[in-house]
């Protein structure tokens, strides 16, 4: 299996010591019981070429693996040279992991090149975009998917299961309130953060959740931002986002909200890098989900108070004590990468698939409400009907 991956930043190659390098730490993970023919890095910048290798070294050492991963440098006419390696190497599969409106062209030009394609989150930050990508890859019948990791926690799945058992009775409404350290829009993504805004790139994950979790479908929404603390330090983009979200029943007239608080400008002294709570309630009862504290807190000279996910991503001992990768951010990656080798294989289809991974389709729910949560935002909180699925 041949494997090309756009983008060698925090979630790729956890270089500046921001994690542990989800994608490259599950592609070596799954070398153990699957044989990649090749894995390639491409990056428009030469300097990327240190941390590719720089995780390749530290990852094998942690997993007693021997993964390769080459680094291809795109150079000042990226998706030229993208579009040339892919009809070279004719690769199996592609992640996609480059900032927001970057989705659409890299995405398009491994679709049409007949490879299946993983993209993190969001989708596209536009609906036209997802049609035109979802219309190329039906086209060329080849699976595409969004890295929606939330749906593979436990905890989510515990709470997919308890409403499907409909022990809260008639869903009144959510709340979610999410944010993240003030270091990401000011320094890990300083190159691209005012192009997008803290409810696309990461308020977007519990959009998905909740239609994950009810197959409610959303109708109407209003959203307003405040604004200082980034404009002040030289970055154009909201420092919050308050999002309301009508739902409606797929089938059926019954509604619910939702109420969105998003932020990225937490203190960089905080316990973790996210922090995000999210309850539901209904007419028999509520749910309430704290998704950082997960009952570990680590205190230490160095690193001082940590309240630790083990959950997500990292190296935990298995049952013969060696290290290896696990977690549901792994767990999403190596589905993917499962998925395609299954269709492959003749094991499965992209109809069945349709219906129960994050697809293309089904991640096109997301991605109009952040079309118009954005026009909301532009008109200061007017409510909005977002376009039928």
């Amino acid at each position: 299996m041949k494997i090309v991956i756009i983008g060698a930043g925090m979630y790729v190659t956890g270089r500046n010591n921001t994690g542990t390098g989800t994608v490259l730490s599950s592609l070596a993970e799954l070398s153990k019981k699957i044989r990649f023919e090749k894995i390639t890095v491409v990056s428009k910048s030469e300097s990327s070429r240190n941390d590719v290798e720089e995780a390749q070294k530290r990852i094998n050492k942690i997993l007693g693996t021997n993964v390769v991963i080459e680094f291809e440098p795109l150079g000042a006419e990226p998706l030229v040279k993208l579009n040339a390696l892919c009809a070279t190497e004719k690769y199996d599969l592609a992640i996609i992991s480059v900032p927001d409106h970057l989705h659409f062209e890299n995405t398009q030009i491994l679709l049409e090149n007949r490879i299946n394609c993983l993209v993190v989150k969001p989708f596209t930050p536009t609906t036209s975009e997802a049609l035109r990508l979802i219309k190329i890859q039906k086209s060329n019948q080849v699976y595409g998917a969004v890295e929606f990791h939330k749906r593979y926690d436990e905890t989510n799945l515990y709470i997919k299961k308890t409403l499907a058992e409909k022990s809260l009775g008639k869903l009144l409404y959510f709340t979610v309130d999410y944010s993240q350290r003030i270091k990401i829009p000011l320094t890990i993504f300083s190159g691209w953060s005012d192009k997008t805004n803290i409810f696309q790139y990461l308020g977007v994950h519990y959009v998905d959740l909740i239609y994950f979790l009810t197959g409610f479908i959303p109708i109407r929404v209003n959203a307003i931002g405040t604004n200082g603390i980034l404009k002040s330090k030289g970055v154009d983009s909201y420092d919050s986002v308050h999002a309301q979200i009508i739902w409606r029943e797929a089938q059926g007239t019954d509604e619910f909200i939702s109420s969105f608080n998003t932020n990225w400008i937490d203190p960089n002294i905080t316990s973790a890098l996210s922090d995000q709570k999210y309850k539901v309630i209904g007419t028999l009862g509520r749910i309430e989900c704290d998704q950082k504290n997960r009952g570990v807190e680590l205190v230490t000279e160095k690193t001082g108070i940590q309240q630790i996910n083990p959950y997500f991503s990292d190296y935990l001992p298995n049952e013969n004590g060696n290290l290896k990768f696990s977690g549901y951010g792994h767990r999403s990656i190596e589905q993917f990468v499962l998925d395609v080798e299954a269709l492959k294989e003749g094991k499965t289809s992209l109809e069945k698939l349709e219906k129960s991974r994050p697809t293309f389709s089904s991640s096109l729910i997301s991605t109009n409400v952040i079309e118009t949560v954005n026009k909301s935002l532009e008109k200061k909180g007017e409510w909005l009907n977002i376009l039928a699925q």
